[in-house]
């Protein structure tokens, strides 16, 4: 059993304790601003012992904590810049190797040639094909499929239900939003926004927003912010 320090604690950190539990692990410790330090865990953060985990309200103070307790680390962070900053900060500091492996929710399917790096998610019913490799942070969200051959950049974040079909590939904190597809062979840029049941049929490029089907380009992004 492994115990871990969820950082966040909004929706996105309450479903990742779900599949903590569901793993048979334990949450030890929440971090969020929100939360004052040593206050009481919200109810969603409860382990099946009844017990609750300690919280933090400072990224630093959880993180210490976290060293001295040996547990592993999550981003609860929705925002695909902003887990990236904080993975890349834990991926410069030695003292966290061994406590950023990806959290894998035990109904997932992982082939075993797949690669995943440090401190990505592969939430409840996901699948990772054969030889896919999915980047530092990145999120694989509630049924989301990333087929054979995928290569998935660091931070992006696959929503609900979506699907990289053989092939395709997303660049670095791209979004690809719940229900839509990349087919096979297809790239799309780096943080670039693909919206809910869109589907890419053609590459996309970076730094804009696409929807529709098949889909389309809407105006540029302003930078890497979502």
């Amino acid at each position: 059993m492994r115990s871990w320090l969820i950082l966040g604690a909004s929706g996105h950190a309450r479903s990742l304790a779900s599949v903590i539990r569901g793993r048979g692990d334990r949450i030890a410790a929440v971090g969020d601003r929100a939360l004052p330090t040593g206050s009481t865990a919200p109810e969603a953060f409860r382990n099946p012992d009844g017990t609750l985990p300690a919280v933090f309200d400072d990224d630093a103070r959880a993180l210490d904590f976290a060293l001295r307790e040996s547990l592993s680390v999550t981003i609860a962070v929705g925002a695909n810049a902003v887990r990236a900053r904080i993975a890349a900060a834990l991926a410069a500091d030695q003292r966290f190797t061994g406590l950023t492996d990806a959290l894998v929710a035990g109904s997932a399917t992982v082939d075993a040639t797949a690669v995943l790096g440090p401190l990505a998610q592969v939430c409840e019913h996901a699948h990772i094909g054969p030889l896919a490799t999915v980047g530092q942070a990145v999120i694989v969200n509630t049924g989301a499929i990333v087929e054979h051959d995928c290569q998935v950049g660091p931070a992006a974040h696959l929503a609900p239900g979506s699907v990289l079909l053989g092939a395709a590939s997303v660049g670095e904190g791209v979004f690809v939003g719940s229900g839509a597809r990349v087919l096979p062979g297809i790239g799309v840029g780096d943080h670039a926004i693909l919206g809910a049941g869109a589907v890419a049929a053609r590459h996309l490029d970076g730094m804009a927003t696409y929807v529709g089907v098949p889909a389309r380009r809407l105006n540029p992004t302003k930078g890497p912010a979502h």
